[in-house]
């Protein structure tokens, strides 16, 4: 199977450029129960990874030894723009560990947050890697080295016991066996995993509860979903799709977006799960092809996908402001 035409942009009303993407949706045993493009495309998870790579932190017991709170958990399921209030719970989490920001090794970026990086620019103030998006995953990570009383300077590597305890959690929850997941290695410097896209919505149909899980992860996950529902700004950041979507669902829905433009959705309610692949990575067609996934399974009601409607059509504009065309998802189930 091959992936198939999701969005569309337009340039006036012709028909400019087209994006291509896979689909895939099934319930908590793993059946498709829609689908477009191909749904065994092999995706690698990236950040939508991060809330299945949370799930040790509570599992070993850090979470509760370390005393940390649900706020942090989300940070450590995070893709985070950057802004003080995340980096305030990131820089919590490592001093309850007794590590502090020299030990984090995802690396340097500027905020994605343009407020915040443009004021850190006009004050001089040197970025840390406390600002990296992926810093709460890596906090998390320190966070169960520290516990287990593993080495805390090579967690970057594959063979190091946390990277595969990550492993072996994603390849339970995504019902995918570890070693024919694929492996490489992220922008922020840990192993990131791919599988089949059906598998990564499968993960996610399970962090929404749904299939025969053991009563400690469904505690574990219990905790992620209620720190994605009460805290969806530490998730990405003010002004971005993955935190609208959480805020408006008022806990019925877990996400996480993943670079490459892949996205994993979870609905509590409905049991199922859904994971979004575009094929050339572009982020501009993720949010609509998103949103209309969730309008046409009704996963979220009128006045959610209302207050999501400036992330349902993605308007071109001219540098000068003027509206020249629109980015908007094809109906995909209908």
């Amino acid at each position: 199977m091959q992936s198939e035409v999701v969005a569309v942009a337009y340039r006036g009303d012709f028909e400019e450029s087209r994006h291509y993407g896979s689909i895939a949706v099934v319930d908590g045993e793993g059946r498709l129960l829609y689908s477009r493009g191909d749904p065994e495309r092999l995706t690698f998870l990236r950040s939508a990874a991060k809330p299945f790579q949370a799930l040790p932190l509570i599992e070993t017991g850090a979470y509760a030894a370390f005393g940390f709170t649900l706020d942090e958990l989300a940070v450590m399921c995070a893709s985070h723009s950057g802004e003080d209030m995340h980096v305030e719970r990131v820089l919590s989490v490592l001093k309850k560990i007794g590590l502090t920001e020299a030990n984090l090794q995802c690396g340097v970026h500027a905020p994605f947050h343009k407020p915040t990086a443009r004021r850190l620019l006009e004050m001089g103030e040197k970025i840390g890697p406390a600002r990296n998006a992926c810093s709460g995953k890596h906090a998390a990570m320190l966070a169960v080295c520290r516990y287990q009383g593993w080495d805390t300077t090579g967690y970057l590597e594959l063979a190091h016991p946390v990277q595969q305890l990550m492993l072996k959690t994603v390849a339970e929850l995504t019902g995918y066996p570890a070693e024919a997941i694929r492996t490489g290695r992220d922008t922020c410097g840990v192993p990131v995993f791919a599988m089949p896209l059906k598998n990564m919505a499968l993960g996610y149909a399970r962090l929404a509860g749904a299939g025969n899980l053991s009563e400690k992860r469904q505690q574990a996950i219990t905790l992620i979903q209620q720190a994605m529902a009460r805290y969806p700004e530490l998730i990405a950041g003010t002004g971005r799709f993955t935190t609208a979507m959480l805020k408006v669902a008022g806990g019925a829905l877990v996400a996480k977006d993943g670079a490459e433009a892949s996205f994993g959705v979870g609905s509590i309610p409905g049991g199922i799960g859904l994971a979004v692949k575009i094929e050339d990575g572009s982020d501009r067609a993720l949010a609509p092809v998103v949103v209309r996934v969730l309008e046409e399974l009704g996963l979220l009601d009128a006045r959610a996908l209302a207050e999501l409607s400036p992330f349902k059509v993605h308007e071109i504009k001219t540098w000068g402001g003027v509206s020249a065309g629109r980015l908007e998802a094809v109906p995909l189930f209908r």
